[in-house]
C-alpha cells in the first residue's frame, strides 16, 4: 500500500481514485458502488483490464465496523474453499496500520434495486432461484444472507449472483447454534416471498375472472 491518506467519505473522484491507490496502486478507479455507506467504502476499480470490486474499511475502534468486515471475509474464504459459484469470489486482501481492503470479482449483470423489486419478489421463478442461492449457500456453511436488492446481481440470462456478504456467518466449531438459528431465519424469508407470490397470484386469477 502507498502512504497517500486520502479523505474517506467524501464522494469527490480524486479521492476516490486515491483511496484506491493507497491500498494498490495497480488499482484504478471507476465507481463508487455505495455512496451512502457508513463504515465501508465498495468501489468497482479496474484491475489490468479487469472490473473487480474493492472493499475498504478505515481500522477503527468501531468493534460492529471490525465484526461485519471480517463475517464477509470469512464467507468469501468459504465460497472459495467449497469453489461455489453464483457468488462473489475472493480476489486479494490487504491490511496495514490504517486500512484493511478486500479485493473480490465482479458479476456482470443488473442490481435487483435497479429494477421493479416489488414485481421481482412476486414472480415465483425470481423465488425459485433465490431459494436455489440460499439452499447452495446452506449447504456450504454459509447463512445469515440478509436479502437486499443491491446484493443480488442479475445477469442477461437471468443468472442471480450475491455480491455482498458482510452479514453472513459461517458454521464453525464455536458458532454452531446460531448459524442454525440464521439458516432458519433464511429459510423463513424465503417461505413468507413463496406465500405472498401465491396470494398475489390468486388475486391475480380472481380479478381476471
Amino acid at each position: 500500500m502507498s502512504d497517500v491518506t486520502p479523505a474517506f467519505f467524501s464522494k469527490e473522484k480524486q479521492d476516490l481514485d486515491a483511496i484506491t491507490r493507497r491500498i494498490d496502486p495497480s488499482l484504478k478507479f471507476i465507481q463508487d458502488l455505495h455512496p451512502d455507506a457508513t463504515s465501508c467504502r465498495t468501489l468497482l476499480v479496474d484491475q489490468n483490464g479487469e472490473k473487480r470490486i474493492l472493499k475498504v474499511r478505515r481500522i477503527s475502534q468501531n468493534m460492529w465496523d471490525d465484526t461485519y468486515f471480517h463475517f464477509e471475509i470469512d464467507a468469501l474464504r468459504r465460497v472459495d474453499e467449497r469453489k461455489l459459484n453464483n457468488v462473489t469470489h475472493i480476489v486479494k486482501y490487504y491490511k496495514d496500520d490504517e486500512y484493511e481492503a478486500v479485493l473480490k470479482t465482479y458479476a456482470q449483470g443488473t442490481p435487483c434495486n435497479r429494477m421493479d423489486i416489488d414485481k421481482l419478489l412476486l414472480d415465483p421463478d425470481f423465488i425459485k432461484r433465490l431459494d436455489a442461492l440460499y439452499l447452495k449457500l446452506h449447504l456450504a456453511g454459509i447463512a445469515k444472507i440478509n436479502f437486499l436488492p443491491r446484493k443480488i446481481v442479475i445477469s442477461e440470462d437471468g443468472e442471480l449472483t450475491l455480491v455482498d456478504l458482510s452479514t453472513c456467518i459461517v458454521n464453525t466449531s464455536y458458532g454452531v447454534q446460531r448459524y442454525a438459528q440464521e439458516m432458519k431465519d433464511d429459510s423463513n424469508f424465503i417461505t413468507r416471498l413463496e406465500r405472498r407470490a401465491r396470494r398475489a397470484a390468486r388475486r391475480a386469477k380472481k380479478s381476471a375472472a
